[in-house]
């Protein structure tokens, strides 16, 4: 009969062996995610799919390719999701048709798709830019310049015994602008603000017909800055994602920066 004689050394140290490998194991399990896809979505995606997913029944959600494996993964009550770029896209920038009985998700990420929006900064200062616009809100850098200003004019107003005196009155509100590496200044239709809970809008008073864009400012509190034109609105995305849910009767989930679009 032949007998193996394994040293003590050896038999410590495949012990310890042993032993790392049950706590790798160990780790590896209780740290790997639950479900990978879902945890690179940002939370306005992810709470849009669950209201959406919760609300609503033997549905058919569009969605963008990076969004529709973590979107099939919360897919309940029947409802299914379909990924096609394509059509995605012609509805969003193209005003192609939604097909009947779909969804559509939408999110803030596609703002550079409109050819007219423009980046401004949004760190605000308090500040008078001039005699006539005065406790403005302001936000720039070294190439632009956003502010938001309360407009006052000088009037005349008669006061007791005959005499008259200048006073300053206020005639509302106005959403300035110096594009990129521009140095005039213009005059927008209004600004858009957005706390994540709350929307404002803040309608100027247009002072100067000759500097006045017809389009608007949407700013999302420490967030983002940025302006479309009133081609860019025009769109199904513009129009869609970013008027206020309020005005518009198709909006069927909204947080923050992601809507469902029926």
């Amino acid at each position: 009969m032949v007998v193996l004689r394994i040293s003590t050394s050896l038999l410590w140290l495949l012990v310890v062996v042993i032993i790392l490998l049950v706590i790798v194991f160990a780790f590896v399990k209780l740290n790997k995610p639950q479900n990978a896809t879902t945890a690179s979505l940002p939370s306005s995606i992810q709470y849009a799919l669950e209201y959406f997913n919760a609300a609503y029944q033997n549905s058919t959600l569009l969605v963008p390719s990076q969004y529709y494996a973590a979107a099939k993964s919360f897919s309940i009550n029947g409802n299914k999701v379909v990924e096609n770029n394509t059509l995605y896209d012609s509805i969003l920038f193209a005003n192609a048709k939604l097909p009947a009985k779909y969804y559509v998700l939408i999110d803030m990420e596609n703002v550079s798709s409109l050819p007219s929006a423009v980046s401004f900064p949004y760190n605000f200062t308090a500040e008078n830019m001039s005699a006539s616009l005065k406790d403005c809100q302001v936000a720039k850098d070294s190439n632009s310049v956003f502010a938001l200003c309360s407009i006052y004019s000088n009037v005349t107003v008669p006061v007791l015994n005959g005499t008259y005196i200048n006073k300053s009155i206020g005639l509302g509100f106005g959403t300035f602008v110096i594009f990129p590496n521009g140095t005039s200044s213009y005059e927008l239709n209004g600004t858009l603000a957005y706390n994540g809970q709350n929307t404002t809008y803040i309608p100027s008073v247009r002072i100067n017909n000759t500097n006045f864009y017809n389009g608007m400012m949407f700013l999302y509190e420490n967030t983002a800055a940025f302006y479309l034109s009133s081609a860019d609105l025009n769109t199904f995305y513009g129009r869609e994602m970013f008027l206020p849910n309020s005005t518009l009767k198709n909006v069927v989930a909204n947080f923050f920066s992601a809507r469902i679009i029926a």
